[in-house]
């Protein structure tokens, strides 16, 4: 019986946890926003190994770039407007 319990709540946390995101999809550059791409290129033109992804956070869509920059991986989450709403080094 605790173990029933134990699970339910697992899998409740998880849900609620999951409930504000949707699972990302795959992007060509051709199909990320000219707002977000003329942002991103902006301040890192050199990038490389550039991926993106599209996503919805809390009913919002963003785009989530990750890549590497003077051999750094780091990851930008922006708005479809092109500002940033997130930044970070990647580990």
């Amino acid at each position: 019986m605790k173990l029933k319990i134990a699970n339910v709540l697992v899998s409740a946390s998880v849900l609620a946890l999951s409930a504000g995101v949707t699972a990302g999809e795959d992007l060509t550059e051709q199909e990320v926003p000219k707002a977000v791409l003329n942002a991103f290129k902006t301040v890192y033109p050199a990038a490389t190994d550039v991926e993106y992804e599209k996503k919805v956070k809390h009913g919002e869509t963003v785009y989530e770039i990750e890549f590497k920059d003077k051999g750094v991986e780091r990851e930008i989450v922006y708005s479809a407007d092109g500002k940033v709403l997130k930044a970070e080094l990647e580990d």
